[in-house]
């Protein structure tokens, strides 16, 4: 297949992959035959140029547990064997050369120049129909926008790059501020905004106008620019039918994975364009029922299980206590050994899920609107959004809070990161929540109950020691060194 050459942070040069389904997201075929010149003359292959950006998103968020998920107090690792530089990662001794950083970097400017592609050639068709050419601009300025997000929010300022250059251009690119990269991500979620379409005519799996608008809000709020931030959750929350879904478990099943709390998800087919979820968390025999095999790479901290309330139903999907080996017998007494179980779907018959992975979700729009009522009235309004969610995680009222229980912004934000944490736990909010409330030595500085021993019933303590300057991860050594001498600036303290 031929090749694209862009920007040298991905070593230079991108392979570009297309699809020929419009339905739903498939891993894409490469065609022998395309090139640069010929390849995007029809509003077709923008079309699958558009697929091949969702599908780098894909393929990256299904490992962005390692970078964002495991430096936090909710896991811990077990099996390091397959990833190199876990082990660095979970107890925050990150090293310029952790290979694990640099594919998070190299995927995220994968994705970053697959959407520069069809944002280059999107005045080349002329057969588009009805809103088609609005529609795969939006979806690419969403996309690339959603990768900016999460560089600058790991690395800090990231090298802006938004068109093809030459090796010998790309080699001199400098790090742009933060400023400079979140002022790009508004600018394209503003233009995605305008240009997607509304959440009933944008296919599962696609972004929408509510979806960019949900995204904007969110990068408004990490910014502390509430003012701004509230329109647009407003309009996600009052504008369109998004809900919470009464039973937080239909999050996550297959037969129920559409539904209408589920703003943006990413889209994946059992047998065809699956994930590994369902399994990588699992003890090794398998699970009876479920899985003929696991992974054991993680598990929940102890920290994690003693934190959750009694009686919220989110702690059952989110983590099982004990299991049934795959090979035993349901009268089997189970083993107890607490893992992850919130992907876990049955799937006896693969290794892989075709389980729908929610990205954005109306949830997370709830706790940011209540975030951001809090800094701009205070308490009393922004308790109903943080009590919606709770009232679904406790199945009644009697676990809201009240302005009693609020005396000033420390207990809010506590009481919020708290609900975010139990909320989202492996769907890499909490790494962001603890660093952008200026948390991270507060909850990382010191050491976290990580495995518990119920032989004798105390749990390992994992020392993490966060200091302030591990907010940020190091720009990668390989990134460095492919450029100019000079040009990549490291991040302090690395």
């Amino acid at each position: 297949m031929n090749k694209l050459i862009y920007f040298s942070v991905l070593s230079c040069v991108v392979s570009l992959f297309f699809v020929s389904c419009h339905d739903q997201l498939l891993y894409p075929e490469p065609k022998s035959n395309l090139t640069t010149v010929n390849f995007y003359n029809s509003a077709q292959d923008i079309d699958s140029a558009v697929l091949g950006v969702y599908n780098r998103l894909q393929s990256r968020w299904i490992r962005d547990f390692i970078v964002l998920e495991a430096p936090t107090d909710n896991m811990y690792a077990e099996y390091y064997a397959t990833t190199n530089g876990l082990e660095q990662i979970e107890l925050l001794d990150i090293s310029p050369e952790n290979h694990e950083v640099n594919i998070y970097w190299q995927n995220n400017y994968n994705g970053i120049f697959r959407a520069n592609a069809v944002l280059e050639n999107i005045d080349a068709p002329t057969d588009y129909l009805g809103n088609q050419k609005d529609q795969y601009e939006g979806e690419a300025r969403f996309l690339r926008a959603h990768f900016y997000f999460d560089m600058v929010r790991v690395f800090g300022g990231v090298p802006k790059v938004t068109v093809r250059q030459t090796i010998e251009e790309a080699k001199e690119v400098e790090r742009a501020t933060e400023e400079e990269i979140y002022d790009l991500i508004i600018s394209d979620l503003t233009d995605a905004v305008a240009l997607l379409p509304e959440p009933g005519a944008a296919d599962h799996g696609r972004a929408s106008k509510a979806a960019a608008e949900a995204l904007l809000g969110k990068v408004y709020t990490y910014r502390k620019a509430y003012d701004q931030a509230r329109p647009y959750l407003e309009s996600v929350i009052e504008n369109y039918s998004f809900a919470l879904v009464d039973d937080y478990g239909d999050l996550f099943n297959v037969n129920t994975e559409v539904n209408s709390e589920a703003i943006f998800s990413l889209a994946f087919i059992q047998d065809i364009n699956d994930h590994n979820l369902s399994h990588l968390f699992n003890p090794q025999p398998g699970l009876y029922g479920y899985t003929t095999r696991g992974t054991r790479i993680a598990r929940p901290t102890w920290d994690l299980h003693t934190s959750f309330h009694e009686a919220d139903s989110r702690f059952e999907q989110t983590m099982w206590e004990s299991f049934i080996p795959a090979n035993g017998d349901p009268e089997d007494e189970p083993i107890w050994y607490p893992f992850f179980s919130k992907f876990l779907v049955p799937n006896l018959g693969g290794s892989n899920s075709g389980l729908d992975i929610p990205i954005i979700r109306f949830a997370d729009v709830l706790l940011l609107y209540s975030e951001v009522l809090y800094e701009l009235e205070g308490a009393e309004g922004a308790l109903v959004p943080l009590n919606t969610v709770r009232e679904r995680a406790f199945g009644n009222d009697l676990h809201n809070y009240s302005i009693s229980d609020i005396p000033d912004r420390d207990t809010f934000i506590d009481l919020l990161l708290d609900e975010r944490r139990f909320e989202f736990v492996l769907e890499n909010e909490r790494w962001f929540d603890i660093v952008r409330m200026d948390r991270l030595v507060d909850i990382l500085g010191g050491s976290i109950e990580g495995e518990y021993n119920p032989s004798t019933d105390t749990a390992i303590m994992q020392h993490m020691n966060a200091e302030e300057y591990m907010r940020y991860f190091p720009i990668p050594r390989e990134q460095i060194n492919i450029s100019a001498p000079g040009v990549l600036e490291q991040n302090d303290g690395y």
